[in-house]
């Protein structure tokens, strides 16, 4: 974009690896010093010369007399493709969805009564006044209107889920492109659910998401960097949809980062829903200072009225639905139909003469009607009859039951992988399965003992074995992310989320490495062990000095489907350059090494060095979503043809694109797709022995009154081995048998070995006052792993001794058999045998009890943490404090705990904050109780969900959830507890399995 470097001599990437070879064939040809006894090479040799000496000089040639655009030049070129580009899209969107025709719903919205917005006079500069004297309000119409008066064009829009925030963002950008003058910003509308605020601000996440959504054509520079100069100038004015998508303990610091932007006067416009946007001002004691806040308001039944009543001709089909919300303006009908959303799907659904609206006024509940709607415009969408769309192109036939079970597995995927947005390389390879790990790599040996077997048929059975690691190298090394950092520029972009650098020394050893290691392997296909070593040498110096071609390989249109060819380009490229390079290397060793084996070698050489880079490059990628695509497609879950099948989606209206990406029109209709394939899936995962899951069905079945049916599933699952899944299936049949009263049952499983069934059936009997009945079922498992439970029923009949002669009887190293031990030790006062066993929280207890503090202090000072927890409950606040702080600071669980506890107790708010932060896990969870108890959940939530992490198994992970699970539930935040939950389950979690079972299930999960 400057002009700074015309006229300079820049050495051309594709001359300076170019030149190298044609050197060295030069020199050989000259000097003589490898005599290569075939006839064609020496003319072959001139010829290649003379190819590689014009391929550099037009190389250079072509980069020496490249000028670059002037810097304004090449910015205003840039807005005028930007601004016709994002226009072109959403006026094709607006069209698809019909928001202007042949009507627009009249949508009003109004300054919220909420506390969540900057005072009057500072947003809109205006003498002394309030919202609620002097609102800002309007309709759908007059959005453009009134955002141009704002003096610092700042605008926060809210909105209940379907009241039209996204339609109304739709129209501002329209409105504002198709008024706009030459220098006005380009609104851009970008979906903000692929923001991490942790790591990017709004600049940086505006112009990356625009650097991948609108690649600028051949001519105009592109990029990043480019976008974050337009932002950096304020000549584009991002419009961020949906900041209630972002996880919730990210919305607090994106309303942060939000604030920051717009504190530099760049003008914005944000959506989002009103509870989570209280909740993220809330947190922060924030809002974004000299921003409007206006929310939509709901759609009366008037406005309804007059919306359906378009087009004329058949507003008859809907006098008796308008009858009905005059009579019942309260009644479930009239709820389900206040939003934007709902009036504008209940219009699709029964345009067909085949339905019949009056229907909606038969249905007894809200979601009853919900549902109904939702199902109906799937169907309708679907008519075979249904008009040819304006471009004049049938639409693609599939029945409406089969478009709905492909839908319904694009919603599952977006659930489990927690986005809203769909791109084609996130795929979900658990879909419906367990092992999706184990299919990859049946897949890649599969496809690796082809190759190998066709290697080996050819030359032999050790190239074979090398082709075949060949092929299992790269799809691996690529699958671990280890050659991405080479190419950063292909598609999908590595680490698009982040701007840090990769750090050099790392990408130079990965250079090396991808130098070297191919090379090897040439070698031993071909049988020439020094060819390849020689080979792998120069091509190893050739990747540390040589730039990697960064082409052009990004998508060249806003289109989903754009990503795919930008991969497939992207591959391509990286396999030519490199494949190309290691050919001409490697042809010159096998020269000079050995000449019979020249032609092998080369082509050889390209293929390794070609699979290897296109691996890295985003083959890995492709292979990996065509694995599951097929697996999917051959189930009947997704259709083979599932870009066609999208892009008709987008005509029908189902779906609907953002950018690169598809979305469902909208997250209530993607929910409700989900709920079928939610439970298949779970059914599909259960029977492949995902404990989780099995705990889920079995809780499923239950509820639907076939408690015979759980039982024989886990009873199978329970009976299958000595695996984690057969344990939690076991444990899960126990407590299902003794829930329902199936002590008969329990009493046989325990007779035939079942240590989870002996257990609960001691448990409940002990419970029962059958002290006896429980003794007789546990004695005949003392030596396996029943001890610890029967010497504990032996010791409340007054038989102590018997019980830690048990004990001593039969040995264990379970913690429940030193913890007993200790404790029956501890109440015969054996303080001698406690000491000698180490039994810290126990010996500790009995001196506390003996008053022998001094030998407390004692332990204590030798870094005993269970007595310094002991002495504390002896001694004064500071000094409970003060004997706890050391214990805890070296991760001492107990002491952790109490000192947690006694700052709650005492209020010392800012030291559990500071203990918090630093990562003390037991100072967390007490301060989230703290902050729960003085009314301030939402705060508390905040703190425990980076501790909720389902990749994170510790046992604080497993104090959390309870607490976190009620506090979300609380705050009405149930689908949020729920996929928490499920997240954990989904690892074998037993915490979370009990309390999924104990969640009182919902219509639409039932």
């Amino acid at each position: 974009m400057s002009s700074r470097g015309r006229g300079r001599w820049v050495v051309s990437p594709v001359a300076l690896a170019v030149v190298p070879v044609g050197i060295g064939l030069v020199g050989n040809l000259a000097t003589g010093t490898v005599e290569v006894q075939v006839w064609w090479w020496a003319p072959a040799t001139w010829v290649l010369t003379g190819v590689l000496v014009v391929v550099a000089v037009a190389a250079q040639v072509v980069r020496s007399r490249a000028v670059p655009p002037s810097r304004e030049a090449a910015m205003r070129g840039a807005v005028g493709e930007l601004r016709r580009r994002v226009r072109e899209q959403w006026e094709h969107e607006a069209v698809l969805r019909g928001v202007r025709q042949p009507v627009p719903l009249r949508v009003r919205w109004s300054s919220t009564g909420r506390p969540v917005a900057g005072a009057r006079p500072v947003v809109l500069d205006e003498q002394e006044s309030t919202w609620q004297d002097l609102p800002l309000e309007g309709d759908v119409t007059q959005i453009v209107e009134k955002f141009r008066g704002l003096p610092h064009r700042q605008l926060v829009v809210l909105g209940e889920a379907g009241a039209g925030k996204s339609v109304l963002a739709m129209l501002l950008t329209l409105g504002l492109i198709e008024q706009s003058a030459a220098d006005d910003p380009v609104p851009v509308l970008l979906p903000a659910t692929s923001w991490d605020p942790r790591e990017e601000s709004v600049r940086r996440f505006t112009a990356r998401r625009l650097a991948e959504d609108y690649p600028m054509p051949p001519g105009l520079p592109e990029g990043r960097h480019l976008m974050d100069l337009l932002m950096s100038e304020g000549r584009l004015l991002p419009v961020l949809d949906g900041l209630d998508e972002l996880p919730a303990e990210s919305q607090e610091r994106a309303l942060r980062k939000l604030d920051e932007f717009a504190a530099t006067g760049r003008p914005l416009v944000v959506t989002c829903r009103p509870r989570e946007f209280q909740r993220a001002v809330d947190a922060g004691r924030r809002v974004v200072s000299r921003a409007a806040v206006v929310e939509i308001m709901p759609v009366d039944v008037e406005q309804v009225i007059a919306f359906l009543s378009h087009p004329e001709p058949f507003r008859h089909r809907w006098e008796p639905v308008f009858t009905h919300l005059r009579d019942a303006p309260d009644g479930p009908l009239a709820r389900v139909l206040s939003t934007a959303l709902t009036v504008s799907l209940a219009r699709t659904a029964y345009t067909s003469a085949e339905t019949d609206p009056t229907a909606l006024t038969r249905l007894g509940g809200r979601d009853a009607v919900t549902a109904a709607l939702m199902d109906t415009f799937v169907t309708s969408v679907h008519d075979p009859d249904r008009p040819v769309p304006p471009d004049g192109r049938p639409p693609r036939r599939h029945t409406s039951a089969a478009a709905r079970r492909w839908l319904g597995s694009l919603a599952l995927h977006l659930r489990l992988v927690g986005r809203t947005e769909l791109v084609w390389w996130q795929l979900s390879p658990d879909l419906y399965t367990f092992d999706a790990e184990t299919i990859r790599v049946r897949v890649v040996t599969v496809i690796a003992a082809v190759v190998g077997a066709g290697v080996t048929a050819a030359a032999g059975a050790m190239p074979g074995g090398a082709a075949a690691f060949s092929v299992a190298a790269a799809l691996a090394a690529a699958g671990a992310g280890l050659l991405r950092p080479l190419w950063p520029h292909a598609y999908p972009l590595h680490a698009p989320a982040s701007y840090s650098p990769v750090r050099r020394s790392r990408v130079l050893a990965l250079r090396a490495g991808f130098g070297v290691a191919p090379g090897l392997l040439t070698g031993v296909i071909i049988g020439e062990p020094l060819v390849g070593a020689a080979g792998a040498l120069v091509v190893g110096l050739l990747t540390l000095v040589v730039p990697f071609l960064p082409s052009r390989t990004g998508p060249r249109s806003t289109t989903p489907r754009a990503t795919l060819n930008a991969n497939h380009r992207a591959t391509a490229v990286a396999a030519a350059q490199h494949g190309g390079t290691a050919a001409l290397v490697f042809a010159a060793s096998a020269a000079a090494l050995a000449p019979a084996a020249i032609p092998w070698t080369a082509v050889t050489a390209a293929a390794v060095y070609g699979w290897f880079a296109a691996c890295g490059a985003g083959l890995s990628t492709w292979i990996d979503y065509k694995i599951t695509h097929v697996r999917l497609a051959a189930k009947g879950r997704l259709p083979w043809r599932l870009w066609a099948f999208l892009e008709d989606q987008h005509q029908r209206q189902t779906l609907r694109q953002s950018g690169t990406a598809w979305q469902f029109r909208h997250a209530l209709l993607q929910h409700h797709l989900t709920a079928t394939p939610y439970a298949e899936h779970l059914y599909a995962c259960a029977r492949q022995g995902d404990a989780g899951a099995l705990a889920l069905v079995a809780d499923r079945l239950v509820e639907e009154g076939r408690l015979e049916e759980a039982v024989v599933m886990l009873g199978a699952w329970a009976d299958h081995g000595a695996s984690g899944t057969a344990a939690s299936a076991g444990l899960k049949l126990a407590r299902l048998l003794a829930e329902h009263g199936r002590v008969e049952q329990l009493r046989a499983r325990a007779d035939a070995g079942d240590a989870h069934a002996w257990s609960i059936l001691a448990y409940l009997l002990e419970r029962q006052g059958r002290i006896e009945e429980a003794v007789t079922v546990l004695r005949p498992h003392a030596a396996r792993g029943a001890a610890p439970q029967l010497a504990r029923l032996l010791a409340r009949q007054d038989g102590a001794q018997e019980a830690i002669d048990l004990l001593h009887a039969h040995p264990d190293q379970d913690p429940h058999w030193a913890g007993t031990l200790a404790e029956l030790l501890a109440r015969q006062g054996r303080t001698e045998e406690l000491r000698d066993r180490t039994a810290g929280d126990r010996l500790a207890r009995l001196l506390a009890e003996q008053g022998r503090v001094e030998e407390l202090r004692t332990r204590a000072t030798a870094g005993d943490p269970d007595a310094a927890v002991r002495l504390a409950g002896q001694s004064s606040v500071e000094d409970a404090l003060t004997l706890l702080r050391p214990h805890a600071d070296l991760g001492e669980r107990t002491a952790g705990d109490r000192l947690a506890r006694l700052l709650a107790e005492q209020g010392r708010v800012e030291e559990l904050r500071t203990r918090a932060t630093a990562g003390d896990p037991h100072a967390t969870h007490h301060l989230a109780r703290l902050l729960a108890r003085q009314g301030r959940p939402e705060d508390a939530v905040a703190l425990l969900l980076p501790h909720a992490v389902p990749a994170e198994r510790s046992v604080e992970t497993h104090a959390v959830l309870p607490l976190l699970s009620r506090l979300l539930t609380m705050a009405g935040r149930e689908e949020e507890a729920l996929t928490m939950l499920v997240a954990h389950a989904h690892l074998g979690d037993p915490v979370a399995v009990r309390l999924l079972a104990d969640r009182e299930p919902r219509p639409e999960e039932a």
